[in-house]
């Protein structure tokens, strides 16, 4: 039987920091008229922006909270799931493929800002598929 200890503290550290970009997106959402003003008047005093510049900014804001929102909790539900599934390593080959899944929603989709949880769960899904638990050796 083999330990999976490495994955699943890996897989627990990705789920978290995928979380981390879910939160994020709340707050990119919870864009209220204040925070929107603020942001507004900080980019008003950059004599390089013009109004339209400042607009477009504010609205990739405004489509990125929930992108980032759906990005966040599919990349920590697949690592939760792969984190269950190899826990007492029931099905490693099947928890490997969801990290690898998840390492590419939350590595790509986030263009390369989320490496950090990406890389945890990419080697979580390797090490998934390529320990074997030992067999006993017999002679005869």
């Amino acid at each position: 039987m083999v330990k999976r200890t490495g994955e699943i503290v890996m897989g627990i550290i990705g789920v978290v920091l995928s979380a981390l970009f879910a939160i994020m997106g709340f707050f990119l959402n919870a864009n209220s008229e204040e925070i929107r003003n603020s942001i507004q008047q900080e980019f008003s005093n950059d004599p390089t922006l013009t109004a339209e510049d400042t607009n477009y900014i504010l609205d990739m804001m405004d489509s990125m909270g929930p992108f980032l929102i759906g990005l966040g909790l599919l990349s920590s539900i697949l690592g939760l799931i792969a984190v269950l599934l190899i826990k007492g390593n029931k099905k490693p080959i099947i928890s490997g493929i969801l990290f690898i899944l998840a390492a590419l929603i939350v590595g790509l989709g986030t263009v390369g800002i989320g490496f950090l949880p990406g890389i945890l769960f990419l080697i979580a899904g390797i090490m998934a598929f390529v320990r074997k638990s030992k067999e006993p050796v017999t002679m005869g």
